[in-house]
């Protein structure tokens, strides 16, 4: 707009402002625009008429409409429906409408809508404000050189996580990822995550690449589908959405344990009442992939042209690059690559891959029915709440490949198989959640990779205070905020 647009609310005026102005459909749009409006309706009782001048907060023109647009937050518009009904009123959608407003602006052609705060998309919002702040004090351009490294792994991994995509920067900083999503040299669904959750973001080169690798996968990257609930302790379960884990299943109440270490106790008559009603399911044990190890190896080990060629034939089989005539057996011989190393190594551009190189890998050399049965036992015999010993566990591994026929891998391969899991989650799966925090890594110092204790700095403010004898008695001073 190229002036200031004023707002009188954070909570609700200012997420609309950001809405509007990454409209594409909207040319302009003016805050407290200038004359009254009237409304005319019946009074809380339909015993008189009642006639209020009005100011709009926003005035919105659009490629094929233009009006007022009136913000409100949920709640005050329940309270004021109730108080003048024949001014505010719900549909059955739950959005909000007001019929004397529409009724005013119809007459000249415009339209008059509610904005309630129910409609806010706070996570698209907080991404704006996040990236807004590279957008001050003219910022340099990302160097072309670490701008193609960072391009270049996304290029071979489309859809890595940003956690994932931070830790392998060896030029640069976190900082030039987010200038190249902000310049559109990386594309991110502002609407799917929030930046700050890293460990849940998806990035890809562009829109495009984002649509096509989500219609290739066959199952969706959300939450597993849900299973029978086990009440047992370390059984992850799903409640209204979100994922938590069975710390102990007591008599008359079960302890509950989220994501951020959060316990909630639910008694077991409601807890049952939440299972019969399906707002409470289980999660199956989620497993890697049979070869996710060596599928990392290859691609850490990939030359910068094998990459290329990759995503070249990664354009060619999502219909992104049509300029290039290539054979319908070709591509559907890249599209069966594809899947089949989606399912071995949990990542399908490995299989786009020149073939010379995946040749002389350092791979697994066992047999493929060795490594299917090895992976078998480590995750439905070691790593379960029986907590059975590495001998036991492979003498059952022995016994079994024997009687298959098939080769036995050797006791120091299992242990060193046992060694590449990750501790947590091994240590989760055989002692519960309680034990795994043991392991965890502690952090000394706040990091990007730092568990959060808040979106952006001084969310969360930490004091520390002293307390010293003084004329008689103790007082409490602050020495310091972090």
């Amino acid at each position: 707009m190229g002036c200031a647009i004023q707002f009188e609310s954070h909570r609700n005026e200012l997420p609309f402002v950001y809405l509007i102005d990454h409209d594409p459909d909207v040319v302009e749009f003016y805050d407290q625009p200038a004359g009254e409006i009237k409304l005319k309706y019946r009074n809380q009782d339909d015993t008189r008429n009642v006639t209020a001048r009005h100011t709009p907060d926003f005035f919105v023109l659009r490629e094929e409409s233009a009006g007022w647009v009136e913000c409100k937050m949920e709640e005050d518009l329940k309270r004021l429906a109730k108080k003048m009904p024949f001014r505010y009123q719900q549909r059955s959608d739950g959005t909000w409408f007001c019929p004397p407003g529409e009724a005013y602006a119809t007459q000249f052609g415009f339209t008059y809508r509610i904005f309630s705060s129910a409609e806010i998309d706070w996570t698209y919002t907080q991404n704006l404000r996040f990236l807004g702040d590279y957008l001050r004090g003219s910022p340099p351009p990302v160097p072309t050189d670490v701008a193609l490294a960072i391009r270049t792994t996304v290029m071979s991994q489309p859809g890595i996580r940003l956690l994932n995509l931070i830790k392998t920067l060896h030029r640069g900083k976190a900082d030039d990822i987010y200038q190249l999503i902000l310049t559109h040299q990386l594309y991110v669904d502002l609407f799917a995550a929030r930046l700050t959750d890293y460990e849940h973001v998806q990035v890809f080169l562009d829109q495009a690449q984002a649509q096509s690798y989500a219609t290739l996968q066959p199952t969706s990257t959300s939450l597993p589908r849900p299973s029978a609930v086990q009440l047992t302790v370390g059984a992850p379960i799903i409640l209204d959405g979100k994922a938590w884990t069975i710390l102990n299943p007591g008599v008359t109440e079960v302890l509950l344990l989220s994501e951020d270490k959060q316990v909630m106790p639910v008694p077991k008559e409601a807890l049952e009442e939440l299972i019969h009603s399906g707002r409470l399911t289980g999660l199956p044990q989620v497993t890697l992939p049979p070869k996710y190890e060596e599928g990392r190896e290859l691609l850490a080990h990939a030359s910068p042209a094998a990459l290329e060629e990759a995503n070249h034939r990664y354009a060619i089989i999502t219909g992104t690059d049509r300029n290039v005539a290539t054979p319908a057996r070709t591509v559907r011989r890249w599209r069966a690559q594809w899947s089949e190393a989606l399912a071995s190594y949990g990542n399908g551009f490995i299989g786009l891959l020149p073939q010379a190189n995946l040749q002389g890998n350092r791979g697994s050399r066992l047999d493929e029915r060795t490594e299917e049965l090895l992976t078998t036992f480590i995750t439905e015999h070691y790593e379960t709440l029986k907590q059975q010993s590495i001998k036991a566990v492979y003498l059952l591994l022995q016994r079994e490949a024997e009687r298959r026929q098939i080769p036995v891998p050797s006791y120091t391969t299992f242990r060193n198989r046992l060694k590449k899991r990750p501790l947590v989650e091994q240590t989760r799966k055989r002692k519960g959640p309680r034990a795994a925090t043991q392991v965890e890594e502690w952090y000394w110092e706040l990091e990007l990779t730092t568990p959060r204790h808040g979106e952006r700095p001084l969310d969360v403010a930490h004091l520390d205070h002293i307390h010293h004898w003084t004329n008689g008695r103790w007082e409490n001073n602050l020495v310091n905020v972090h």
